[in-house]
């Protein structure tokens, strides 16, 4: 983060569970106080549900510390779909006066026998790029 920003995290956070789920993201707890940061907290705008996929302005609320220095925060997210949720607490963290915002997108195993992530697999069973050639090869 630090290379990108200039700056070390401060603060972390999850991207908020939009599920309705009581307690803590469950990322939340297994990252814990590891990480020797102090965690923000952020409200979830029930207009928007889990099936969106859309950037929202409006879709997280973060409870920002009360600092004289500088807030860096720092996002971690256990999912990646269209990136959505990730831009939109962004978003947020900077309009709620974040001086910088990385996150940090973690990898996930998928259940091929979960319907779900079935479908998924099944629709990008076909790779639609050739991974042994590289982008930028014109020929």
């Amino acid at each position: 983060m630090t290379a990108r920003t200039g700056a070390s995290p401060t603060h972390v956070i999850t991207v908020p569970s939009t599920r309705s789920r009581p307690g803590a993201h469950p990322l939340t707890e297994l990252v814990g106080s590891r990480l020797g940061l102090p965690w923000i907290d952020s409200a979830v705008n029930p207009d928007y549900g889990p099936d969106d996929h859309d950037f929202h302005t409006d879709w997280f609320a973060p409870t920002m510390p009360s600092s004289r220095a500088p807030i860096h925060a720092l996002i971690l997210e256990d999912t990646w779909t269209t990136g959505a949720r990730v831009q939109s607490l962004a978003y947020a963290l900077k309009a709620a006066g974040a001086a910088t915002v990385a996150t940090i997108v973690l990898g996930r195993h998928v259940d091929p026998n979960y319907a779900p992530a079935k479908r998924l697999l099944d629709a990008i069973a076909d790779p639609v790029f050739d991974t042994n050639r590289c982008a930028a090869d014109s020929g």
